[in-house]
């Protein structure tokens, strides 16, 4: 039995905010959609829905990432490497998507027609 250490205590709560944020951006966009009449399909391709969940996933891969290097128990290297890579990726998607809702607005689609399917 370990006792809890700054380093773990950090590396877990990102990831447990990083799996908040996640079902945070669910929830508001759910409510989003209905007053804007959206269909899943348009909300899911729109900067609004994808910054913040990109960034929760941030939050979330980078959380692991360092439980993996402050846990008690020995983690395999590789899957720290992947959980980093995967963080890396998704601080790189967070902020391209925030970039194209400053440039094309946030409700505009980042891919596809421009309707409300």
């Amino acid at each position: 039995m370990s006792m809890i250490s700054a380093p773990s205590l950090l590396s877990n709560s990102l990831w447990v905010l990083g799996l908040a944020g996640v079902l945070a951006t669910f929830s508001y966009m759910s409510w989003l959609r209905g007053v804007r009449r959206w269909s899943w399909r348009y909300t899911l391709k729109t900067p609004v829905f994808l910054t913040p969940f990109t960034c929760s996933l941030f939050l979330f891969s980078g959380g692991i990432a360092l439980t993996g290097l402050f846990s008690g128990a020995p983690t395999p290297w590789w899957q720290t490497i992947a959980w980093s890579v995967l963080t890396l990726l998704f601080g790189v998607q967070t902020l391209a998507y925030a970039w194209a809702g400053r440039q094309g607005g946030w409700d505009a689609p980042i891919e596809g027609k421009n309707n409300h399917e």
